[in-house]
């Protein structure tokens, strides 16, 4: 699909929906970001190159969803819960709850963007 985001009032995503699917684009190219800066760094591609990966499928879903594909709604969903494991990882099992608390707040935004009724509602469209 291409083109600028559906008009108001057509087959176009509820509000809720487009913003936590743009802030999971921007999510996931903070990722990608990352890890782009942590293989020029460290060096370990095994590692890093999936990080950029992973980054990559995170924002381009969450793009996708802001415009309009339903598809992409469950692969931002699943991005997000395995952001909470990071999370809990980050803030329990690591002890840095620095890390953890502010992962874990943005995936539950997102996630609540997403699974709003009106999300829900266009989805099953």
């Amino acid at each position: 699909m291409s083109g600028p985001l559906p008009a108001p009032g057509t087959d176009a995503p509820p509000r809720s929906l487009v913003v936590a699917a743009l802030a999971s684009a921007l999510e996931g190219a903070a990722l990608a970001v990352v890890g782009i800066v942590l293989l020029v760094l460290e060096g370990t591609p095994q590692v890093w190159a999936f990080v950029v990966l992973l980054g990559a499928g995170v924002a381009a879903a969450g793009i996708a969803l802001a415009r309009g594909a339903r598809g992409a709604r469950g692969p931002v969903v699943v991005a997000q819960l395995l952001g909470l494991g990071v999370a809990f990882y980050a803030g329990v099992t690591s002890g840095r709850p620095q890390w953890g608390v502010p992962i874990a707040l943005v995936c539950v935004a997102i996630l609540a963007g997403v699974l709003t009724r009106a999300g829900r509602d266009w989805a099953e469209q």
